[in-house]
């Protein structure tokens, strides 16, 4: 017999407490969540929004990098700290390496902002070696506790529109307005003190909660809202994939720039899309991550003989974390299904259900249809013995990431 929790649908209102349940995080009502498609939209929102703060700006990236981009950043972070703001920067140090550009702390620290690197690393401080293992992969903004953005996107040239300058990567974040800022800006806190831990791991509090009284109003909105904030080897993201796959009934729509999913994610999109749902997988089609492209690869066949339907990006790197289950339940975040997201990384997500964001989210997935290739089961099998020898050497590697 089906218990509850099983037979709840997803249209159903408690779904939304049944997922805050199993993400170990408080369901919070009563939001207004606004999609940003692209750097192009969401880079002068977030200008905007440290521009207009007048108590604090709490900021966190993965990538944060001195180049135009960061410029003007930097520019917005280091006016509102000398108006007397309290200014907060935490990035990964091994992250913004990655990219070129160099590090933007020092002339940060100058103006007032404080900044942190999260657990660096030093060739002459051996504990610190272990830190390369755990990093953190979250992209957070919070304002005055009013607004927060959350999503996939970091701060450089490669998410700035090419009339910028920059290579126009597409991606997506979302800004939060209501009672769950509260919950990204105590996850904000809870990484600035992790930062500074000597030994990585998963230490601190397993879940997101605050008395009622330290909450923000609603902000008007109907959008439920479950900030999902995932440690290395929690798997919360993963788990959360899999009951909504198990649950779904009409369509789950992924973007996923590293899709190198655990077998148990792969397993209940495959039962979705064998039972009549339609799964709709958008991924890159030229990756920046050349082993992790090859490695999403193995699942193409077996996804598309399931009835799944594969489509690759044709334009510039596709760096997007999102999901849209039977057009009522969104996901948008940090997180990609890959190794390093779920055993590596420290990630954040949000969950939106009802409302206008999620048929906003559901557009954009069609509209980015239209710039990709639908690859078809016959095609997959034609491709040539040295794709295939090299999709499996990848799979291999890609889990030592």
């Amino acid at each position: 017999m089906a218990t509850a929790a099983n037979s709840i649908t997803l249209a159903d209102p408690r779904a939304m407490e049944a997922i805050a349940g199993l993400a170990k995080a408080p369901l919070r009502r009563g939001h207004h969540v606004r999609i940003l498609h692209d750097g192009a939209l969401a880079f002068p929102s977030m200008i905007a929004a440290i521009r207009s703060a007048q108590r604090t700006v709490c900021f966190e990236n993965f990538i944060f990098v001195h180049d135009r981009t960061g410029e003007d950043f930097a520019v917005a972070l280091e006016t509102a700290a000398r108006r007397g703001v309290d200014v907060r920067v935490l990035y990964d140090p091994i992250g913004t390496m990655l990219v070129k550009g160099g590090s933007i702390r020092r002339r940060l620290k100058q103006s007032g902002v404080q900044v942190r690197m999260f657990r660096p690393f030093s060739v002459t401080q051996p504990w610190s070696w272990l830190h390369l293992y755990y990093r953190d992969h979250r992209k957070l903004l919070v304002v005055d506790d009013a607004a927060a953005f959350v999503g996939g996107i970091n701060i450089g040239d490669n998410w700035s529109p090419a009339s910028h300058g920059g290579a126009g990567w597409r991606d997506t974040a979302a800004v939060v307005r209501g009672p769950a800022v509260a919950d990204c800006q105590l996850a904000f806190d809870r990484m600035w003190q992790r930062a500074m831990e000597r030994m990585p791991g998963s230490s601190g509090a397993s879940h997101l909660e605050l008395p009622a009284a330290q909450l923000p109003p609603a902000a008007r909105g109907d959008e439920d809202v479950v900030v999902v904030g995932d440690r290395p080897r929690t798997h919360r993201v993963a788990a959360l994939y899999e009951w909504l796959a198990d649950r779904a009934e009409v369509s789950f729509d992924i973007t996923d720039s590293y899709f190198v999913a655990p077998r148990r994610v792969f397993d209940a999109l495959v039962r979705a899309a064998r039972r009549g749902v339609r799964v709709r997988l958008l991924l890159p089609g030229r990756n920046n991550h050349p082993l992790a492209g090859l490695a999403a690869r193995r699942i193409y066949e077996p996804m598309l003989e399931a009835g799944g339907e594969i489509w690759e990006w044709g334009g510039v790197m596709l760096h997007a974390k999102t999901a849209v289950v039977d057009g009522v339940i969104s996901l948008i975040g940090s997180s990609n299904l890959d190794p390093l997201s779920l055993h590596r990384n420290y990630e954040l997500n949000v969950v939106v259900g009802r409302g206008r964001a999620t048929a906003v989210l559901q557009r954009f997935f069609e509209d980015d249809l239209q710039s990709a290739r639908r690859l078809t089961l016959e095609e997959w099998r034609q491709r040539p013995l040295i794709y295939r020898i090299g999709e499996q050497i990848a799979w291999l590697f890609s889990w030592n990431l």
